[in-house]
């Protein structure tokens, strides 16, 4: 038998021979077996992350996840914002929400009776040896039925819907952290073009003064041709450097506007911005037992867990007698009248009316259905062990994804430190070579070896912010948290200050027609 990853808060409602209490059952219903509240995987969490060599603290579940807000980078958070009411993978899962709600107020229907009014009139003309009769008769009837859930299928069904459409929520408050995580992945590949754009700027201008030093000792005599080649070289190696980052930075605005729901030129203006968020201080990170509980993708396979458990207890409870009570109230009316025959006078109408009620107990007790109920609940069984396994593997993958992203963020910082020892190492050799080349010492290989490791360390440590930008931001996406709910509004809030999730503007389709 397999291991049930749950530590379990058990609850169970019984039966009780007591008079005064018979009535709760039949009201409420029986749950026909033993719930798991709260599942959790049976795994052994870490008491920390990593080397433990990070701050450790314990997430509350009032805590915000919006990481944006604190690199005080007023573009990025408007960005994100436009992303949530505009992406279409958001609009998506928002309509994917709604869906999943209309589903549980429509499975949570068979828990109240169903009314509905029903009416007839009718004329009826018949002629015989004693006269014609004429007959007009009208009815009018409410017929009320209910089914008593005695053993709780229908409030299983019902709690199993709800339990889904909480699911739905959350996985939208999981697309919104990935999205904003994409966002600003964008925005700043952006920025980090920009700055890279700075730095071969400067190195352009660099080469060209270097190599305007070298055409000026060609021209007296004290640089040779080969000299000059290499400078030259140097100068339109860097200037091909920067008409291809154009490129990469029209790709860059075109994936961004891509999270936006628009094109590129739908864009709003950006600033030509080159600096990143200072992320100098390592991350607080939460113990893992509390950064895994409030992982968006963990709460919503905990609901469905919690789904499945309700739907064993309906596939149960179908298997067991149901009752159903009906009534039906009525009114009635009647008109006769005889004429011609053997009453030539006629006489005088009858009329006649009242009030008609009928009520009745339907018992159904399943005999034998060729073991169809049976397979039913075993269906319903393997569903649950599907879901416990699934919320296994999601924490195992979501321990190694933390792991992997404060390992990297680590990694990148060392590199960067490295980089910034080469590069005061480079700017040293550079100075001496080029020392030593006006001095007539060398020749200007030495300098142009210099100058190309400076200026690739240069992007190199540009590169390495950018990593570091961008692990702490798969930092963040891993450790996720909840997201403030803002108002679960029709029509989306023009100013979204607080920058909670709203519901966006429905959207219409463009007809196409052109004018």
């Amino acid at each position: 038998m397999a291991v049930n990853p749950f530590k379990p808060q058990r609850q169970g409602i019984g039966f009780s021979v007591a008079v005064g209490t018979l009535l709760l059952p039949i009201l409420t219903g029986c749950l026909p077996h033993t719930r798991v509240e709260h599942p959790r995987a049976a795994i052994d969490l870490p008491d920390h992350f990593g080397a433990g060599d990070l701050p450790q603290r314990t997430q509350d579940e009032s805590e915000d996840a919006r990481w944006w807000h604190a690199t005080g980078d007023a573009t990025l958070e408007a960005l994100i914002d436009r992303a949530f009411e505009a992406n279409p993978g958001m609009r998506a899962r928002w309509v994917a929400v709604d869906i999943a709600r209309a589903v549980a107020d429509q499975v949570r229907a068979a828990r109240y009776p169903t009314i509905a009014a029903t009416g007839s009139f009718g004329y009826s003309r018949s002629v015989s040896f004693f006269g014609t009769n004429e007959s007009l008769n009208a009815s009018a009837q409410l017929p009320i039925s209910y089914e008593v859930d005695l053993f709780a299928r229908a409030r299983g069904l019902s709690e199993a819907a709800d339990l889904d459409a909480q699911a739905a929520q959350i996985d939208m408050e999981a697309m919104a952290l990935a999205i904003a995580a994409q966002v600003a992945d964008a925005w700043y590949g952006i920025v980090d073009a920009n700055a890279r754009r700075a730095v071969l700027e400067e190195q352009l201008r660099l080469n060209r003064t270097f190599l305007e030093s070298v055409q000026l000792r060609f021209g007296e005599g004290f640089a040779s041709a080969l000299d000059l080649h290499q400078q030259r070289q140097q100068v339109a190696a860097t200037e091909a450097q920067i008409d291809a980052l154009d490129g990469e930075l029209e790709l860059a605005r075109h994936r961004l506007a891509s999270l936006l729901g628009t094109t590129a030129a739908g864009l709003p203006e950006l600033p030509a911005t080159t600096d990143f968020p200072n992320f100098d201080a390592p991350p607080s990170v939460p113990v893992p037992a509390s950064a895994i509980a409030h992982r968006p993708d963990v709460r919503a396979a905990q609901r469905r867990i919690e789904a499945a458990d309700w739907r064993i207890g309906s596939a149960i409870a179908q298997r067991l007698p149901s009752l159903r009570l009906n009534a039906t109230p009525g009114v009635t009316w009647t008109r006769n009248e005889v004429t011609g025959g053997l009453f030539p006078g006629g006489g005088d109408p009858t009329v006649a009316s009242g009030f008609t009620f009928s009520a009745g107990v339907q018992l159904n007790v399943p005999l034998f259905d060729g073991f169809a109920g049976r397979a039913q609940v075993e269906r319903r069984e393997a569903e649950m062990q599907q879901q416990i396994e699934a919320l296994h593997q999601l924490v195992l993958g979501a321990l190694i994804e933390v792991e992997t992203a404060l390992s990297a963020e680590r990694t990148a910082r060392r590199q960067l430190e490295l980089l910034e020892t080469r590069l005061e190492l480079a700017d040293a050799t550079l100075e001496s070579a080029r020392e030593r080349y006006r001095s007539g010492l060398s020749d200007f290989l030495p300098v142009l070896t210099a100058l190309q490791a400076k200026q690739g360390l240069e992007l190199a440590r540009q590169n390495a912010r950018r990593a570091i930008l961008a692990r702490r931001i798969q930092v963040h996406r891993a450790l996720a948290g909840m997201l403030p709910a803002g108002e679960d509004n029709e029509e989306a809030s023009e100013d979204n200050e607080d920058g909670a999730l709203r519901r966006p503007a429905r959207s219409e389709l463009d007809s196409g027609d052109d004018e």
